[in-house]
């Protein structure tokens, strides 16, 4: 703004008000530039809450585009601390028994060798070979021990090992007594492990070797924990697991084992259910209802002249292709649901979208086949949540529309700035050179005033003549 400005007062022009007047005039182009650039600010602001209300109606699609996620499917397990049982895709109305006698755990090896420290010396030579069955050792340190290793720093080279099939740790069995502690890194049979030490220059490392034939964990009293498979019995078939997590033994139903107990036996019931399917369904409503309301919100700032993108032609054509998509029929899914609308999501007056649960239960009880295809599709990509999950990615992806209609406004943005500076600048140079002219012209005025009272003064000398 520049420098204030004194002028003499002794004229009768008030040119500091006048430069002001001037500036404030001259000023008007910046002031039109600023407010734009306050609209683009809002307008951005906006595109970033579009962005997360996308996001959060993006990840409820997914549930329900998902073939692998979606069930209309309810699980239950009589016993679900010792067998866990959640829906996954396919599933199957039944009534299946299951009965745990083991469970798939990892080797365990604990040396006999006890160490009063972490810091204790186990080798100055030597390295530690750990194999699988059937597959080669893998030495640790690959190059073998060159100096002082430690405790610690053995098991520190363990686990840093991508090869090692083991993972270790130092644990304390007594006061004063540590002793090291090897676990394979997955359970199963298949992942049965064995042991061999040429570690010598300290106190070395020694497991249970009941064969005595130098190799630990070839025999099962080797181990504190023998690796087992996971072992049950669905409807007296048996199944088998390297896991505890079992898939696909019942259709649509992962398993969890928890507890070992074959005289237990756990009933995992899989039925129909439209809670089921609506539960699923509430994520995505609350989703798009709150879309929809942030649109509303938006246009109506715009009638009202507001700043706001609901005018935004990428923000129109969002709304209308999310709703033809809710709306358009889908003939994958058979003669009878083919729309959103005959399985009980309805829209409502506002643009928001309801569930009807006496329709969604008469679908899903009726025929749970054409309700799953209605919304993953036959091929598990397509259905109206394949068709919305494809929509929505295009403005949620990196450099997706929403990402270019933010850069669009930024680069908007940056150029008004640059304008702004350059305007600045010129602005205060004029203000510059006014404020001189003025000053000139106050010094002047001044000066005039001065040589004029003197004259009136002369006057009035020649009067006394």
């Amino acid at each position: 703004m520049g420098s204030p400005i004194t002028f003499s007062g002794f004229n009768q022009i008030d040119f500091g008000q006048i430069l002001n007047v001037i500036m404030t005039a001259e000023r008007a182009p910046l002031t039109a530039l600023e407010t734009q650039r306050t609209t683009l600010n809002q307008q951005g602001t906006a595109f970033t809450t579009l962005a997360g209300k996308l996001g959060a109606l993006e990840s409820a699609i997914e549930t329900l585009a998902d073939e692998d996620g979606f069930s209309i499917f309810a699980v239950s397990s009589s016993s679900p601390d010792s067998v866990g049982a959640t829906a996954t895709s396919g599933g199957m109305a039944g009534i299946y028994e299951v009965v745990v006698s083991e469970l798939a755990r990892a080797q365990v090896m604990a040396s006999t060798t006890t160490y009063t420290g972490p810091d204790d010396v186990i080798a100055t030579a030597g390295s530690v070979s750990v194999a699988l069955y059937g597959n080669p050792p893998v030495n640790i340190p690959p190059s073998g021990v060159s100096g002082p290793m430690t405790v610690r720093q053995l098991a520190d080279a363990i686990n840093s090992d991508a090869d090692s099939p083991v993972s270790a740790a130092i644990v304390q069995a007594a006061p004063g007594q540590y002793r090291l502690v090897l676990t394979g890194r997955n359970a199963g049979s298949a992942n049965a492990f064995t042991v061999t030490s040429t570690l010598t220059g300290g106190k070395g490392l020694v497991f249970t070797d009941t064969d005595t034939d130098g190799t630990y964990g070839d025999d099962a009293a080797d181990s504190a924990v023998t690796a087992t498979n996971s072992a049950l019995t669905i409807n007296n078939i048996p199944v088998t697991g390297t896991t505890n997590t079992i898939e696909e033994a019942i259709p649509g139903v992962t398993l969890t084992l928890s507890k070992k107990d074959p005289a237990a036996r756990v009933l995992v019931e899989v039925k129909e259910s439209a809670e089921e399917a609506k539960s699923q369904l509430e994520a995505f409503v609350t989703a798009y209802n709150d879309l929809m309301s942030f649109f509303t919100e938006q246009n109506t700032a715009a009638i009202a002249g507001k700043a706001s993108i609901g005018r935004d032609s990428l923000v129109r054509s969002l709304k209308m292709g999310l709703t033809d998509s809710m709306r358009a029929e889908y003939t994958d899914a058979g003669e009878f649901y083919t729309r959103l609308s005959t399985v009980g999501v309805e829209f409502e007056s506002t643009g928001t979208i309801k569930i009807n649960d006496t329709a969604l239960k008469a679908a899903v009880l009726d025929d749970p086949d054409a309700v799953r295809t209605l919304f993953v599709g036959a091929d598990g990509e397509s259905g109206v949540f394949g068709a919305l999950k494809a929509q929505v990615a295009e403005y949620t992806k990196a450099g997706g529309l929403v990402q270019d209609a933010k850069d669009r406004l930024k680069d908007q943005i940056l150029k008004i700035d640059s304008r702004l500076d350059t305007m600045e600048m010129q602005l205060e140079l004029r203000r510059q050179t006014l404020q001189q002219e003025f000053i000139a012209a106050d010094r002047l005025m001044s000066q005039l005033n001065n040589q004029g009272s003197s004259l009136q003064a002369l006057g009035g000398q020649y009067r006394l003549f």
